[in-house]
């Protein structure tokens, strides 16, 4: 009987060798795999061990959708959910309802492939086996990605990377299938440089295993960064030499992937009789190879050709028929992709009304996609900050329970040692030593723990400060064209529609402001200046920035200063934004009555304070309200609720000033914010510069402008915008994506007024030396940056030089109020200069 087990292990193990062998086949030439496989059917399917059965079927799976043949690929599926649902093998079964989801998602079934999904992930855990979890988190990170939500795909991956390495077979192979989605998750997340370092590192796994299709979706995928970087023909290279691999090792997907991209760089540089012919292939391959989804995107770039080479209403049937099977599939991503390219398409063609429509489209898909990604990064961050206090609690516990424990053994092991005795000193040491060391030990760990906290807060912190530009560039084209759909708006219909709208895309802009002005100030970004600062000429411009907006809530702002001069030595920047939320804060949470500015002295210090009327804050949630994220249960009946930031950068402010904050309130009845900070004894004091007149969202009339003004940006929806608002405001505007463009416009006898650049240019270019180079060529006209970076010392060095600054997403009621000061002064100029002449 042993001579008969060892024996059918040996068989068994030679079996799956084989299979194993034909696995790695399938990586260098995957026809020839599936001959092998369809040679040895008999032999694998009448095989006396399951496990033998479900290698081969899950082989014989990835090689049948490899050579684009989808149907005998579900049959193979059917057979191995039907094995393994009857031998309750549960790795069986996540292998065949991953499989399932695949080709539910080619389908562009992708809502119901992760439905699928999630129905196994509980026997994937079951089953704790590295193939399994390796390949249910490849999937699902893969569908999460194709669907928009980049962070939880990024998860995925990176785990099933952990799970491929812990794989006893095809250990390479699984990594180097993760890393090619680790580099499209990287791609989708515009993170260029970790997606081609993440494609580098896979093709060396790839070259050492031979995997020709692989190599050929790294070659894809090389040639995607190339087209977003605007290498045109070394974009082509690489796909064609995607094709060629795709041609060799018979990958019809990938054949079809390849002539799409193709076809995508023709309509890029609007060579469009030659992307039509293209794009018609690639749809044949994609419908060979099952992938629907693939076929729809490919359509609508036929309908792009189309509609390039005049044939607009064919070529919008195309695009629109794409965008009817992506939308049902959910993939909307892709679909924003399409809107906005057909949008351009549209202006292109002149036909402005279908263009703005397609625009307004684009706008709530994207507003969609931002609102599922703030949710999820703001619960995350929730979670992230929740989980660090809880450990720093539990950690500060076990400290002091160690070291009391500590101290009482060595009592008692002293105590002991007096009793017994000077014989047994030596040995009493000893142990006192050893707890010491223990002891000492533990607190080095807490320490360890401890600062591992605060990495990942401080992590937390940089991600949101340096991600500012990616973040901000589609909320900044957006209140543009909002902007300009309102000056454009006849109908009284839709008016109330813009108003929410308004309303809608400030509330996002005060999101990011606020994230970022907490994120600056946690990672230090922020230095601090202590001046004597003028009470009350500070409070006097935050009651002119609000007073505005009370008005318009039917709510009184009153300010109540003291006789004499009121001077404390702080940071005017961060004073002027702390006291700017508390006011913010109170006006938000007031519905009736009023809010109070007041300046009183304590003793050495002056207290600044800011009542209100409004709903007040239960006792039990005082202590809570400074804290990064938190909103009071209260807060849901308020409309304009904030997310929880604006008090913790006040608190934040107060602590880097060496300034105490605090407050009184009572639900129902209203709320007493305070500050309180060193009085300084001197009769002068510098107040922070302020803005006068209402901010971007409460400026509704704008006074008609009349000049010439030239812009600088890279993004062609963002110039959409510019030139949609600037004309909207009565503006002659020229737009330029390069510094030769705007030359070229001054070259053909454009003279701007004003001009504006964007700091990051894909070219490569500054846009602060652009800028400068401009303004030489144009004396007479003003300039200024405009950039969603915080941290650039380009900018920097701008605002040292005097140069304005713009932060996107734009305060529009600060960009009208500038324009119109630069054009009354030019104005002012050319007439001092007739005058001279004269």
């Amino acid at each position: 009987m042993v001579l008969c087990h060892h024996g059918l292990v040996f068989s068994q193990q030679k079996e799956l060798e084989a299979l194993d062998a034909l696995q790695t086949l399938s990586l260098k030439d995957n026809a020839r795999a599936l001959t092998e496989l369809q040679s040895r059917a008999a032999l694998f399917e009448t095989s006396a061990f399951d496990e033998v059965k479900r290698v081969y079927l899950s082989t014989l799976i990835g090689a049948e959708f490899d050579a684009g043949r989808p149907d005998r690929a579900q049959a193979a599926i059917d057979r191995l959910l039907a094995l393994s649902q009857a031998t309750k093998d549960d790795i069986g079964i996540v292998l065949a309802n991953t499989a399932a989801a695949h080709r539910q998602a080619s389908s562009g079934q992708v809502r119901e492939a992760i439905v699928r999904l999630n129905s196994v992930e509980a026997a994937a855990l079951r089953s704790a086996d590295p193939e399994a979890l390796w390949i249910f988190h490849l999937v699902m990170g893969s569908l999460q990605n194709t669907t928009g939500m980049f962070e939880p795909a990024l998860a995925h991956i990176l785990e099933s990377m952990d799970f491929a390495r812990a794989r006893p077979r095809q250990s390479q192979a699984s990594l180097l299938r993760s890393q090619v989605q680790l580099g499209l998750v990287y791609m989708s997340m515009k993170n260029g440089e970790k997606a081609l370092k993440t494609i580098s590192d896979a093709m060396l796994i790839a070259r050492s295993l031979e995997a020709v299709s692989i190599m050929g979706a790294l070659s894809l995928n090389r040639g995607n960064i190339a087209s977003s970087m605007g290498r045109h023909d070394t974009a082509i290279a690489a796909y064609q030499a995607a094709l060629d691999i795709g041609q060799r090792s018979g990958q019809t997907g990938l054949q079809a992937a390849a002539l799409n991209n193709i076809g995508d760089i023709h309509l890029i540089r609007r060579e469009y009789a030659k992307a039509e012919p293209i794009e018609r292939r690639a749809i044949a391959k994609y419908l060979e190879a099952g992938d629907a989804a693939g076929a729809a995107l490919s359509r609508a770039n036929v309908g792009f050709a189309l509609m390039g080479q005049g044939r607009i209403d064919e070529g919008t049937t195309e695009v629109k028929a794409a965008l009817a099977f992506l939308r049902s599939a959910g993939a909307r991503t892709t679909q924003e992709i399409i809107l906005e390219e057909l949008s351009r398409m549209y202006e292109q063609a002149g036909r402005f009304r279908e263009a703005v429509e397609t625009v307004r489209e684009q706008q709530i898909l994207s507003k969609e996609l931002f609102r599922s990604d703030r949710e999820q990064a703001v619960a995350r961050l929730q979670e992230q900050f929740n989980s660090v206090q809880r450990e720093r609690q539990i950690e500060a516990l076990a400290s002091a329970n160690k070291l009391k424990d500590a101290e009482i053994h060595n009592r008692r092991l002293m105590q002991t040692a007096t009793a017994i005795g000077m014989a047994v000193v030596v040995v009493v040491g000893g142990v006192i030593a050893l707890l010491y060391r223990r002891t000492r030990r533990a607190n080095h760990a807490l320490q360890e723990a401890k600062l591992e906290a605060d990495k990942a807060l401080s992590d937390k912190s940089i991600f949101l400060a340096t991600a500012s530009h990616d973040l901000r560039q589609p909320i900044h084209a957006m209140s543009m064209m909002v902007e300009a759909i309102g000056l454009r708006n006849k109908s009284p219909a839709i008016a109330p529609l813009l108003v929410d709208l308004k309303s809608s895309m400030n509330a996002m802009r005060q999101l990011f402001n606020a994230l970022l002005d907490l994120s600056k100030l946690e990672t230090g970004m922020t230095a601090v200046r202590a001046v004597p600062v003028s009470l009350p000429s500070m409070l006097g411009e935050v009651a002119k920035m609000f007073r505005e907006q009370a008005v318009l809530g039917g709510l009184d702002l009153r300010l109540h200063l003291p006789r004499r001069h009121a001077v404390v030595l702080a940071d005017p920047i961060l004073l002027r934004q702390a006291l700017a939320n508390l006011t913010h804060n109170a006006l938000r949470y007031t519905r009736k009555g009023g809010i109070l500015l007041t300046v009183r002295r304590r003793g050495d210090d002056w207290l600044i304070e800011v009542w209100d009327t409004g709903m007040g804050i239960a006792t039990g949630d005082d202590h809570q309200v400074f804290s990064p994220y938190y909103r009071s249960p209260d807060a849901s009946q308020v409309d304009s609720a904030g997310y929880g930031l604006g008090l913790a950068v006040v608190a934040r402010c107060a602590k880097l000033m060496n300034a105490t904050c605090g407050l009184q309130s009572r639900l129902g009845k209203g709320s007493r914010f305070w500050l309180r900070l060193c009085a300084v004894d001197t009769p002068w004091g510098a107040a922070a510069p302020g803005l006068d007149g209402p901010t971007g969202a409460e400026a509704t009339a704008w006074k008609p402008l009349s000049g010439r003004c030239l812009v600088l940006d890279d993004d062609l929806q963002v110039i959409a915008a510019w030139k949609a608002m600037l004309e909207g405001w009565g503006m002659q505007a020229r737009f330029a994506t390069t510094a030769a463009e705007a030359f070229a416009h001054l070259e053909q006898g454009f003279l701007p007024d004003a001009i504006f650049c964007d700091q990051r240019l894909r070219s490569g270019e500054s846009g602060f030396d652009v800028l400068r180079q401009l303004l030489a060529c144009c004396p007479g006209a003003s300039g200024a940056m405009v950039s969603g970076e915080l941290n650039s010392d380009e900018l920097t060095k701008a605002e040292d030089d005097g140069y304005l600054v713009f932060r996107k997403p734009l305060d529009l009621a600060a960009l009208h109020a500038v324009l119109e000061s630069w054009l009354r002064r030019r104005e002012s100029d050319l007439v001092a200069t007739d005058s001279v002449e004269s």
